[in-house]
């Protein structure tokens, strides 16, 4: 933001808050750039004998929407009591607003509510009717230009399709070259052609594809692969991207025009490889919802290492045994979030599925039979949980009452509270820190009265295994096992699975 003060021989001369705008179509237009704009409109104030006190910048933003940081900025000055400024100094109208409604409306606010003109530098409109009228024109015009200039880009971008030049990013393996048209960028290609090879070869899945370039990709192909997030939904984005057989494909944003060009531009991948992918592909086809994954754990495992849910992958992968090589499928449950970048980089947090639903129901029946005792803060209890969730309402009431206080001081300090008021704020939210301070402490009192009884966890525990049957439907288990069930956390790293169970009311 820029601001410079001009001196008038006004006693009292007329404050100004410029606003300068460009789109990112305009920038480059002589005479539209933003300190072009600055500059003619601070002659005009000192010739005017206006004083610019601000000077709100928007930088590639369109005035078809009211949505422009420094122009909302300059709205919420303009609220303030006493009002900042007099007058409101544009090049052109269309700097202010291109939408008719967003016109009407701020300048309805500005004028009638807050006593602020809005005033063009080249384009003078006075009060008369026929003022009115031009300055109505003139926004008309302004709409339509603006509407205009977006169906003649469009015309554009459709010309540019049906030649097959490019629209946007380029997919991975090309650059857009000095003609306009995809060119094949070799160390991007590389890893495109590595991609198809791996999964048409079977070595890899789509996951394993993903998780190899991850940790290991900026070995082989460089410090390109680290850019990019790596995912089995983008491998498989790749592997059924036409463009690498040189095929152009563009759609408008609503698709109701589709542009299709053959060999617009040099293919990376040859039809043969290409087809026999799509054929793998459709044979792994993800079976519908409800028929893959479907364990005894679902929805209770979580990663110790970041907190995120432990979900079913089946992975293809290789192992020793008893010396021997083995290959085949295996059920894993991994943590999700290190799929979405959000866990340990390069480590999978991932238990055998199997093994972990085994150590669980043998935990369950040791505690049972009295063979491993229960700590209470292993015990998830409902009503302990219910009394801590209200406490901590109470907390953020209390950091909201606390909040209060801040903005009422805010506003004495800018003169919108007088002393007395601000006295009268502070004694009304002191009372209401003390009452919720007193149910804080009632709280507390109820949470440290409680006993938990390991033994009735015992109970439950030998209730569930009494009606435990495993020829019951998996549902039917799921359910029984979330009665004593609360979650169970898995850290890989140091081999140690923690089960934290409820007991019921």
């Amino acid at each position: 933001m820029q601001t410079k003060t001009i001196r008038s021989n006004s006693e009292e001369p007329n404050r100004a808050a410029l606003y300068v705008r460009v789109s990112t179509d305009e920038q480059a237009e002589e005479g539209m750039s933003l300190d072009a704009q600055r500059k003619a409109l601070e002659a005009f104030c000192q010739q005017q004998g206006y004083v610019a006190v601000e000077c709100f910048t928007d930088a590639g933003e369109s005035a078809r929407s009211d949505k422009r940081p420094a122009f909302q900025r300059m709205i919420a000055m303009a609220k303030q009591s006493p009002k900042p400024f007099d007058l409101i100094l544009v090049h052109k109208m269309d700097r202010f607003a291109r939408n008719r409604e967003d016109s009407a409306v701020y300048k309805a606010l500005l004028r009638k509510e807050l006593g602020i003109d809005v005033m063009s530098m080249t384009e003078r409109f006075d009060d008369t009717p026929t003022g009115k009228l031009t300055e109505g024109i003139m926004e008309v015009i302004a709409e339509f230009y603006s509407a205009n200039l977006a169906h003649e880009v469009l015309k554009g971008m459709r010309e540019k399709a049906s030649r097959g030049q490019a629209l946007g990013m380029p997919p991975l393996g090309y650059r857009v070259g000095s003609t306009g048209y995809y060119e094949v960028a070799d160390e991007d290609a590389a890893i495109v052609r590595w991609i198809f090879e791996q999964y048409s070869t079977r070595q890899r899945g789509m996951h394993s594809i993903a998780l190899w370039l991850r940790d290991h990709g900026q070995t082989q192909f460089g410090g390109r692969v680290g850019q990019l997030k790596w995912s089995a939904q983008g491998i498989r984005l790749i592997l059924q991207n036409r463009a690498y057989l040189g095929e152009f494909h563009w759609r408008t944003s609503r698709g109701e025009e589709v542009f299709v060009v053959p060999n617009a531009h040099p293919s990376l991948i040859e039809d043969s490889l290409f087809e026999e992918v799509q054929q793998q592909l459709a044979q792994h086809t993800r079976p519908a919802r409800g028929e893959w994954g479907d364990y005894l754990l679902a929805g209770f495992g979580r990663c110790a290492l970041c907190g995120g849910s432990l979900t079913y992958r089946r992975d293809y992968s290789s192992w020793k045994k008893s010396g021997t090589e083995r290959q085949g499928y295996k059920e894993r449950l991994v943590c999700s979030r290190y799929y979405q970048y959000r866990c340990e980089r390069g480590f999978r947090n991932r238990i055998d599925q199997d093994a972990a639903e085994v150590t669980i129901l043998q935990t369950i029946r040791q505690i049972a039979d009295g063979q491993m005792t229960v700590s209470s803060s292993d015990i998830v209890w409902s009503g302990r949980d219910r009394l801590k969730q209200d406490l901590l309402a109470l907390e953020r009431q209390l950091d909201t009452v606390r909040q209060g206080f801040d903005r009422q001081l805010i506003a004495f300090e800018h003169g919108i509270l007088d002393l007395d008021d601000l006295r009268t704020a502070k004694a009304r939210l002191a009372e209401a820190q003390t009452e919720i301070h007193r149910e804080m402490d009632k709280l507390r009192r109820q949470l440290d009265d409680q006993v938990l009884p390991a033994d009735l966890l015992k109970k439950s525990l030998r209730e569930l295994l009494r009606r435990w049957q495993d020829e019951m439907p998996l549902s039917s288990r799921r359910a029984l096992l979330g009665q004593v069930l609360d979650h169970f956390e898995w850290n890989r790293r140091t081999d140690t699975l923690i089960v934290t169970f409820r007991i019921p009311d």
